[in-house]
């Protein structure tokens, strides 16, 4: 059983943006084990946390375990950590952490003996961690603001390259883009202000958006998205019955497509605000929260976003006023729309699942007893389309050329074995060196149904270095993009439309 828990809390005063973030990249996590067949849990730890997210949790199958709110704030840390030490019961291969009240005192000696690898998520760079990763998806955000904050052999991953959004909304957006290039008037608008309750703020942008439809022939449509759990929900759903052109979203989980069928947003600073920008939607931006103060700037300064500034200054007149201007001012538009879909492309997630590194490739040499498996998988169409000898081969087929290979001792015939832990590792591919002469040829072949985890690339760089004393040579059909495209990753020299070459080191 592969084990993962995160502790992180969620509620109005904190906003959901560090609990959305780590349920990103929990699905993100569940979706490589389960493609790769691995037994695994996901655990939340939560001192605070509403219906809303437990649903969200039991959504996905998430474990949960709730813990004490520590009563002595002074003795915060030990206490928190001591209740998460004792949450965790077994052990754990990735702790996940995102809290801004944790720091070192923290990782204490039983969360250190109990977990494998530990990542911090952070955005505001003040105060140390013990980690093995550390991921901070602010916009334009440098290593350095972290190099005396973390140990040396800390893994860094930093920038909007790390940006952690559910997968919905990489889905979503090649489509929102197209949308936005052939937008010609303003039509629809979403209001969603995250998870914290700003009812007094929703309400000034229903109000604005009131004023503004009083003077148009057709009424812009509004999407407001607010929490079940808001002390205004009964408001909320009376002015919906009151103004035809207002839908009230409680608990929305289809964030994505609202984006996409807005025109404009309204919206926090948070990690929402690179939710929208993956969808290349234009936002009037405001700043509930101390820490979205620097995110906020970054976004205007590169015209992704209209800045309204802090929450305690926006009156319901800087709204309409910026989204009057907006909606007449259609190069605006259109310039914002590119601007912010080039701050998140929406796979942050897949690139920090690869970037932590949670299984290892290494090259078992075969035995007898991988017959059988070899044989499924070379007996797959998807492997025999361009294999040398694309017929459909027989099982005594198979196993006279597999008796052949193993009694010769020029040719070398690895199982690609990926593992996870000392005790969880599997089959999950084949690889090949046979001597010619001077040379090796290589041939490389992933189970079927393990493709697209870059699994041969990693098997090529697990090659011994007492392989690499003599070139490398790869017949691949031309037709074979894939696995064109890998070997010149891996770099080998394309010298003919179907040979590679990897010289000798």
């Amino acid at each position: 059983m592969f084990n993962i828990a995160i502790r992180v809390d969620v509620d109005a005063t904190i906003g959901a943006g560090h609990f959305m973030r780590c349920l990103a990249l929990a699905i993100g996590v569940k979706n490589d084990l389960t493609k790769a067949d691995i037994d695994h849990q996901i655990h939340f730890i939560c001192a605070t946390i509403n219906d809303t997210y437990i649903a969200k949790l039991s959504e996905y199958e998430f474990a949960l375990t709730t813990i004490p709110h520590p009563d002595d704030e002074e003795d915060w840390l030990s206490n928190d950590s001591t209740k998460t030490a004792q949450a965790l019961e077994q052990h754990v291969h990735l702790l996940i952490v995102d809290s801004y009240r944790i720091s070192t005192p923290w990782y204490s000696c039983a969360i250190q003996k109990t977990c494998e690898k530990i990542l911090v998520i952070d955005d505001l760079a003040d105060r140390p961690h013990q980690c093995d990763f550390l991921l901070d998806q602010t916009l334009d955000a440098s290593d350095k603001r972290y190099t005396k904050l973390v140990p040396a052999k800390c893994t860094l991953l930093v920038g909007q390259p790390f940006m952690l959004l559910r997968e919905e909304f990489a889905q979503w957006r090649n489509k929102a883009l197209a949308k936005r290039k052939t937008t010609q008037q303003i039509e629809s608008v979403l209001i969603a202000l995250g998870g914290s309750d700003a009812v007094e703020l929703n309400l000034q942008a229903i109000d604005a958006v009131i004023d503004i439809n009083q003077m148009r022939p057709e009424p812009l449509k509004v999407s407001l998205v607010v929490s079940n759990n808001s002390r205004a929900i009964a408001q909320y759903y009376q002015l919906q019955h009151q103004y035809s052109w207002l839908t009230v979203h409680a608990d929305a989980n289809n964030m994505a497509e609202l984006m996409y069928t807005a025109d404009i947003a309204i919206g926090a600073s948070g990690s929402s605000a690179w939710e929208r920008c993956s969808q290349g939607l234009p936002t009037l931006a405001i700043e509930l929260a101390d820490n979205q103060s620097l995110v906020l700037k970054k976004l205007a300064d590169r015209g992704a976003v209209v800045n309204l500034g802090r929450v305690s200054s926006s009156t319901g007149l800087d709204i309409k006023n910026a989204l009057n201007s907006l909606i007449n001012s259609p190069d605006t538009y259109r310039a914002m729309c590119k601007q912010s879909a080039m701050c998140c492309d929406g796979n942050g997630v897949k690139r920090a699942v690869t970037a932590l590194n949670l299984s290892s490739i290494y090259l078992r040499p075969a035995t007898m007893a991988d017959k059988a498996l070899l044989f499924k998988w070379q007996s797959q169409k998807s492997v025999r389309q361009y294999a040398r000898t694309n017929h459909q081969i027989t099982y005594a087929e198979h196993s006279a050329w597999f008796d052949t290979v193993m009694k010769n001792s020029d040719r070398h015939l690895f199982i690609i074995t990926e593992r996870w832990s000392e005790e969880c590792e599997k089959p999950v591919g084949m690889l090949r060196l046979d001597l010619q002469q001077t040379q090796y040829e290589i041939s490389i072949l992933t189970c079927p149904t393990q493709q697209g985890r870059g699994i041969a690339a990693k098997a090529i760089a697990a090659i011994e270095p007492q392989f690499k004393t003599r070139p490398i040579l790869a017949t691949v059909h031309p037709d074979n993009h894939a696995s064109q495209a890998l070997f010149s990753k891996a770099g080998f020299k394309k010298v003919a439309k179907d040979l590679f070459i990897l010289e000798n080191e």
